[in-house]
């Protein structure tokens, strides 16, 4: 067979669950079946939604345009690096791109 055994399934919801999960999916651009199956993980253990009140999407949610276009992938080479000394302040954009801490 080569493949893992699924086993389809039907459902009847009321309309608030079933509103809740159409609004998931699209939420998370997928589908209901998916939103199921996630739920069905996270209560078995496995991976999880992201989570509305995540403490991450509040630290984000106060984050500063810097301009940089490759801040997603190259975050730890600005947060790690040594701090500048040309900036009388930090913060302040110095030279080639730096941030000035």
């Amino acid at each position: 067979m080569g493949r893992k055994d699924k086993y389809r399934t039907q459902l009847y919801l009321d309309e608030a669950r079933y509103l809740f999960l159409k609004e998931s999916a699209a939420k998370y651009n997928t589908s209901i079946a998916e939103v199921v199956r996630a739920l069905i993980d996270k209560e078995m253990g496995g991976t999880e939604l992201v989570a509305e009140n995540d403490p991450l999407f509040r630290i984000a949610a106060t984050a500063v345009p810097t301009g940089r276009k490759d801040g997603s992938t190259d975050h730890d080479r600005y947060i790690y690096r040594p701090r500048s000394t040309r900036s009388g302040r930090p913060g302040t954009p110095v030279e080639n791109g730096g941030c000035g801490r």
